[in-house]
C-alpha cells in the first residue's frame, strides 16, 4: 500500500506482499493483482495517478455516508472498497515496475489518511442526522473509533505479532503458506466498519466490534513493546 518499492516487505512477482492482512489477501487481491498485471503490461497509468484516483474515491466515501440513505451507505461502502483496491494497486504496480519517489510516498500517505478521515466523519454525520433512534454514546463511539484507529496505525506500524513456537507458531506458519498474517490489522477492522457495516446495514454493531478490536490491538501492541 505504498507507491514506492519498500524493502521492508518481501513481495511476489506481482508486487503483492508475501504476508498480508486477511481482508487484503482474500477480498482485495483477487481484484488488485489482475488489475496490477494489466496496468504493468499496458502502462495505462502511473502509480501516482492511481493514488490520486484512490484519494478522490476516498474523499467521496464520507460524502455518501453523510447522506445517510440506504443506497448512499451501500454506495459509500463500495466506494471505500474501490479506493482501498486502488491503494493496493498503486503499491503493487510501483514494486512491479521498481519505482520509488518521495512524491509517491507523500501521495500514498495522504490518500490513506483522507480515506479513513472521510469515512469516519461521514459515519459520524450519518449517526448525528439519522432518522433512527441513535443514542449519543453511539455517536461518540463512531468518533472514538476514528481517533483510536488512527492512533493504532501510528503505534503499530508493520508489527505482525508472529509466533515463534508452540501453537501460536504453528498457526502463523500454516497461515503463511496462504500469505495470511496471524492477527488482524487495521485493513481488516476498517473493512468491517466502513464496508461490511454500511453495506449490510449493521453500522452500529460493526462499530462496537471494530472499536473492541482496535482497543485490543492497542493493548497488545503496548504490552509487546513494554516487554521487549
Amino acid at each position: 500500500m505504498t507507491t514506492a518499492a519498500d524493502p521492508a516487505w518481501d513481495v511476489t512477482d506481482d508486487g503483492a506482499k508475501t504476508r498480508d492482512y486477511w481482508w487484503t489477501v482474500l477480498v482485495v487481491d483477487p481484484v488488485a493483482i489482475p488489475l496490477t498485471r494489466l496496468l504493468a503490461k499496458r502502462r495505462l497509468m502511473t502509480p501516482d495517478e492511481i493514488t490520486i484516483v484512490s484519494l478522490v474515491l476516498g474523499l467521496l466515501t464520507g460524502l455518501f455516508f453523510a447522506v445517510g440513505d440506504r443506497w448512499a451507505l451501500v454506495t459509500g461502502g463500495l466506494v471505500y472498497y474501490a479506493s482501498f483496491v486502488l491503494d493496493c494497486v498503486d503499491g503493487k504496480l510501483a514494486r512491479t515496475l521498481n519505482l520509488s519517489s518521495a512524491r509517491g510516498h507523500a501521495l500514498d500517505a495522504m490518500s490513506d489518511s483522507a480515506r479513513r478521515a472521510s469515512a469516519a466523519i461521514g459515519i459520524v454525520t450519518y449517526l448525528v442526522y439519522s432518522a433512527e433512534a441513535v443514542q449519543l454514546h453511539e455517536i461518540v463511539l463512531a468518533a472514538a473509533f476514528g481517533v483510536l484507529s488512527a492512533y493504532f496505525i501510528e503505534i503499530s506500524g508493520a508489527e505482525r505479532g508472529e509466533g515463534h513456537g508452540g501453537i501460536r507458531g504453528r498457526w502463523a506458519a500454516a497461515l503463511a503458506k496462504r500469505r495470511l498474517l496471524p492477527t488482524p490489522g487495521m485493513p481488516d477492522v476498517s473493512a468491517l466498519v466502513y464496508v461490511i457495516g454500511p453495506i449490510s446495514g449493521f453500522v452500529i454493531p460493526a462499530l462496537y466490534v471494530g472499536l473492541a478490536m482496535v482497543a485490543a490491538g492497542i493493548a497488545i501492541t503496548w504490552r509487546r513493546r513494554l516487554r521487549s
